[in-house]
């Protein structure tokens, strides 16, 4: 339904400009959001490495080596989203749109995957390619941390 009204009082004109003022603004927010939240460089490797960790933890199976790889490394992850948050002063809950959310979901899918190989060929008796698997899932967390950021960046600042 569509009103053709006009009100003297307020204009066409002085409504689009003020629409297109409110929405520059938000533009505006958008970008200095995006600008705000952006990840520092030595975050994604501290986190690739301590996930290597983790997906590695097998190497060790049955000792205590492995109970304190995984809890040093959980705790390693803490500590970075917690300094992630206090350098910029924003918790992220979720992500922006759904592309990053795609990334975010294969980045888990693959580590977990991982993780399963490394019990896989711990059980096997091959050990030594834990470290293959530690290392893919090193490379999976770094590279694919920045294709969320990127994905997450574009998202945030067109609006979705």
């Amino acid at each position: 339904m569509e009103s053709h009204y006009e009100d003297s009082r307020y204009p066409a004109d002085d409504r689009n400009r003020d629409a297109r003022e409110a929405l520059g603004a938000l533009q505006s927010d958008r970008s200095a959001l995006a600008d705000r939240v952006a990840t520092p460089g030595w975050y994604y490797p501290l986190l690739a490495l301590a996930t290597a960790a983790i997906v590695g933890s097998p190497i060790g199976t049955g000792t205590i080596w492995q109970s304190l790889l995984v809890t040093f490394a959980s705790l390693g992850i803490v500590f970075l989203a917690l300094a992630y948050q206090k350098k910029t002063g924003v918790t992220i809950t979720h992500t922006a749109g759904p592309r990053s959310l795609t990334v975010a979901i294969v980045m888990g899918v693959v580590i977990v995957l991982l993780l399963g190989v490394s019990f896989a060929l711990a059980a096997t008796g091959n050990g030594v390619w834990i470290i293959a698997s530690a290392l893919a899932a090193f490379l999976v967390m770094w590279l694919g941390g920045r294709a969320y950021d990127r994905a997450f960046d574009r998202e945030l600042r067109r609006g979705r």
